[in-house]
């Protein structure tokens, strides 16, 4: 088996004394590891960073194998960020809700050209508003899609013609800026969006497989909260 594909770096794990496995989001091949070979020498591990962007070419005897990558590093993102840790923080957390909450080797094309959107877009004022519209893309891949227009859950206006989304006799505020991405928003706004998409993460996936909710993703969430 061989193929060609775009992908960007999610994790990375030692394998052998001399190589590791890598965890990647891809176009055509979803979430998908293999081993990368010398990837302890010092030219790979200099490029081998969360976040950045490669041409993957894949080899494996058979289609179910584990196989090994050739790699070509197409963007060095991380770099660009070594001296802003909240921006690395958003990269780490993209890492690792893909890798708790991705099934290997299933298709997602939308999540990956969302995920290259955010990943190209963060050096601004909008990092975080866009890393929360990627969650809200995550859920959608994974089936959970939590929208006004869907019907499987209850959403109404308040009295200022703001969406409510009401579970479990809890009330979140939906900010608008999730309906359209044009809108004006403030900090108040970014926090409850992390508030509601955490709430609705941790519900349907993390609390009924008791996978532990990312550490990363908690921080982002404590240093809205003091800036709102």
């Amino acid at each position: 088996m061989i193929w060609q594909d775009s992908g960007y770096l999610l994790k990375i794990n030692n394998y052998s004394e001399n190589s590791s496995v890598a965890t990647f989001i891809t176009s055509a091949h979803g979430l998908h590891n293999g081993i990368v070979y010398g990837a302890s020498s010092k030219k790979k591990k200099n490029y081998l960073q969360i976040g950045n962007k490669f041409t993957l070419n894949w080899k494996s005897k058979s289609e179910d194998d584990l196989g090994y990558y050739n790699l070509e590093l197409k963007d060095a993102i991380t770099a660009k960020f070594f001296d802003k840790p909240d921006i690395l923080n958003l990269i780490q957390s993209l890492s690792e809700l893909c890798c708790k909450l991705l099934a290997e080797r299933h298709d997602y094309y939308d999540l990956y050209y969302n995920s290259e959107h955010f990943l190209q877009n963060i050096d601004g004022n909008n990092s975080l508003k866009l890393y929360i519209e990627w969650e809200q893309e995550l859920l959608k891949s994974i089936g959970f899609e939590i929208n006004p227009d869907n019907k499987n859950f209850n959403f109404y206006k308040n009295n200022l013609s703001e969406w409510i989304f009401e579970i479990d006799n809890k009330k979140f505020f939906y900010p608008h800026f999730l309906i359209d991405s044009s809108s004006n928003y403030d900090n108040r706004d970014l926090y409850k969006g992390l508030v509601l998409n955490k709430f609705v993460l941790k519900k349907f996936v993390f609390e009924p497989n008791k996978i532990r909710f990312p550490e990363v993703r908690e921080r982002i969430e404590k240093k809205a909260n003091e800036t709102k």
